[in-house]
């Protein structure tokens, strides 16, 4: 009997993650079934890419995930990469933020925070009366500046809140959903009526991990899954369209000449590029595709020699208030994070421009990109030498940004999508923009594509 056939279009960690669930399932006995990655760069990962380029290693995406998503951390032991998991340095548990004019500590204690001059005294006192503000029980969905606000005060939405979601999502607070965007900040309140008592309840308690990547970069995993899952992955192999037929899927590749038949079909795609391929099968589910948002975001890595390195404080790296003239988002610290990731004594930066604050960073050419990133290092640190290493990534669609009634429109998506049996959506533009969220429902589309095919 001829073998079930998956199609899996993406080859980032939600759709490997997909391919490798549903083919160790089809795969534990009868007639097995037969898993194909569709991926239209030259190499798996998505963003995940991880560029070695002599002793510098450079994260072209995301720099590392936090441990302990149950999901991911079999997928890491079942890829045979347990052992090379990469716990980050104690040091990257300073963070910074740039803040009058100064690249300033947040430390994690009332003392210390209180002497950062992160915020005046009206907004710390504002600060620490949260426990005493009442919890909002009703009410239309709030963003995350409007629920920071109302619970911490304006101050820390406008310093803190505000630099923190552009470091994490490349997006404006005061548009996003926080429900979608920070589903544990609003159970925190949901659950406890209070951050601070809600953190103070959970203090010792939480099952999550630290800062984690490998020792060859996040990009290991992808290339583990595609190279041990016992399936096939086509790189280089652009879908441009797919249909339903009476025996199943067929699903066109540009370039080839007959379409590609399928059982089961599974789009772990951003939404951008998910909407054209929707675009006949369901005109409704395009539509609130192509209403999420994706703006370009360009990653510049400057490795800079010892003298230049000691101008950076050691940690985590910088997050930058929208008022103090700078374009940047912030810059991370790599090698203070990843020590092995530059030579020694060197240090290597990455530094995020663009945004859903500045998407005009995405019609810079590089060059343009790589002098202004310059500049500005050069203008917070005082740092004079030119870098010795550098190395810029664009990306013109890069974080989905889940603004208000993100939550509802993905309902939406899936329910049109419902009736259209073996068709499964996933990815980091749906249900959570991090490694560890991405993989996690790469997983859940491969169990459910497994259902539908009775593996």
């Amino acid at each position: 009997m001829t073998p079930k056939r998956l199609v899996v279009v993406g080859g980032g960690i939600a759709g490997l993650a997909a391919a490798w669930t549903a083919s160790r399932r089809g795969n534990k006995g009868g007639d097995g079934l037969e898993v194909l990655v569709l991926e239209r760069g030259p190499q798996v990962g998505g963003k995940a890419q991880s560029v070695a380029a002599g002793d510098w290693l450079v994260e072209s995406g995301p720099g590392g995930f936090l441990a302990g998503r149950p999901e991911l951390t079999q997928l890491i032991a079942e890829a045979g990469l347990a052992d090379a998991a990469l716990p980050a340095s104690a040091s990257a548990a300073r963070r910074f933020i740039f803040r009058a004019g100064k690249v300033r500590e947040i430390i994690p204690n009332p003392i210390g925070f209180a002497r950062s001059g992160i915020l005046s005294l009206r907004g710390l006192l504002r600060f620490v009366a949260e426990p005493f503000v009442p919890p909002r029980r009703a009410g239309p969905e709030e963003t995350v500046w409007q629920f920071t606000a109302r619970r911490l005060g304006a101050e820390i939405a406008d310093r803190l809140i505000m630099p923190m979601t552009l470091g994490i999502h490349a997006g404006n607070a005061k548009k996003l959903s926080l429900p979608a965007a920070f589903p544990r900040m609003a159970a925190l309140e949901r659950e406890h009526g209070s951050l601070i008592r809600g953190l103070i309840a959970k203090r010792g308690k939480t099952s999550g991990g630290g800062l984690t990547s490998f020792r060859d970069g996040l990009q290991a995993l992808p290339r583990a899954l595609a190279a041990r899952g016992g399936f096939t992955v086509r790189c280089n192999a652009t879908v441009s369209g797919i249909r339903r037929t009476a025996d199943g899927w067929q699903v066109r590749v540009d370039g080839d000449a007959e379409p590609i038949a399928a059982d089961a079909v599974v789009l772990a795609i951003e939404p951008w590029a998910a909407a054209p391929l929707l675009r006949t099968l369901s005109p409704a589910a395009a539509d609130e595709l192509d209403g999420i948002h994706c703006p370009p975001v360009a990653v510049v890595a400057l490795g800079y020699a010892d003298a230049a390195s000691q101008a950076v404080p050691r940690g985590f790296g910088v997050l930058i208030s929208r008022d103090e003239g700078y374009r940047m988002l912030g810059n991370l610290w790599d090698s203070h994070i990843f020590p092995s990731r530059s030579p020694d004594g060197h240090l290597l930066m990455r530094v995020m421009l663009g945004g859903a604050v500045d998407p005009a960073i995405g019609s810079m050419p590089e060059a343009d990109v790589l002098a202004l990133a310059r500049r500005e290092v050069e203008r917070m640190y005082g740092i004079t030498a030119a870098p010795v290493f550098y190395r810029v990534v664009q990306w013109p669609h890069a974080i989905a940004q889940y603004e208000l009634g993100h939550l509802e429109r993905v309902a939406r998506i899936e329910a049109a999508i419902a009736g259209m049996g073996g068709l499964f959506v996933g990815g980091s533009g749906l249900h959570g923009v991090a490694f560890a969220d991405a993989a996690a429902s790469g997983v859940r589309c491969g169990d459910r594509a497994a259902d539908w095919l009775g593996c």
